[in-house]
């Protein structure tokens, strides 16, 4: 097991990590980006660039701390002495089968009552994604979100704000907060469909998914096991979506 986030060098956290002045947007802007686009402006030109400016701070942000932090972790693997990491092939495999897992245990809860109460929310979810613009063009919405918008978020979430969270806090406080932070945006998302129990159950299987991918990353050394996982998951979500929202 990788042991440099129990114990790390200072001058290792010196050059390698960002303040918590810089991380903090990193933790809040995509749950307020929701809160825009989903509460406060949900319909329109002005729903849609927020939902477009919020994913480019996603995508953007952590590319101004690129060159002091550094890209192991994305298309490399982790500069740490000594660590034995799997082999790409068993992080490939374990993304994917964990990935099928979760969907296969998604496909399964759809076949229980709790899938008529998500079927309950198809109207809300039709009316939301003529009022983004996504309806129209939703097989092309449903590829982007399953393969890029997964990686972005793998990419943000796990490489950039786990992998700075772990330099500043205990590996199960650094897992915490990204968890949750993760899952926030994503409780806003559900509430616009679905009860309020029903969305903070989802919500709370969104916090367990970041936990499970972050524990990947962090065993892995690369985001590509979490990023596989995260995409089977994110193309099973959009089946269940497009029967909601074209069925």
């Amino acid at each position: 097991m990788r042991t440099s986030a129990l114990a790390l060098q200072s001058d290792h956290v010196t050059s390698r990590s960002i303040g918590w002045a810089a991380l903090a947007p990193a933790l809040v802007v995509p749950l307020l980006g929701s809160l825009l686009y989903f509460v406060w402006v949900p319909e329109g030109a002005l729903g849609q660039a927020a939902y477009t400016l919020t994913k480019v701070f996603t995508l953007v942000y952590p590319l101004f701390f690129l060159r002091s932090i550094g890209a192991n972790g994305l298309t490399r693997r982790q500069d740490d002495q000594g660590a034995r990491w799997p082999s790409w092939r068993s992080v490939a495999l374990a993304g994917l089968g964990s990935g099928v897992l979760i969907a296969a245990l998604g496909a399964a809860l759809m076949l229980t009552p709790l899938g008529d109460l998500v079927r309950l929310g198809a109207g809300a979810a039709t009316a939301k994604a003529d009022a983004l613009g996504f309806r129209e063009h939703f097989v092309l919405f449903a590829i982007f979100i399953s393969v890029i918008h997964s990686g972005l978020e793998e990419y943000y979430w796990r490489f950039f704000v786990y992998g700075q969270l772990r330099e500043k806090c205990r590996p199960w406080v650094a897992h915490g907060i990204a968890a949750v932070a993760f899952a926030a945006h994503h409780l806003v998302l559900t509430l616009q469909f679905f009860s309020v129990g029903l969305a903070v159950f989802m919500a709370v299987a969104v916090a367990v998914g970041g936990l499970l991918w972050s524990l990947m990353y962090e065993r892995q050394g690369t985001v590509l096991g979490s990023w596989l996982s995260h995409l089977c998951v994110d193309a099973f979500l959009m089946v269940v979506a497009y029967q909601l929202v074209m069925g």
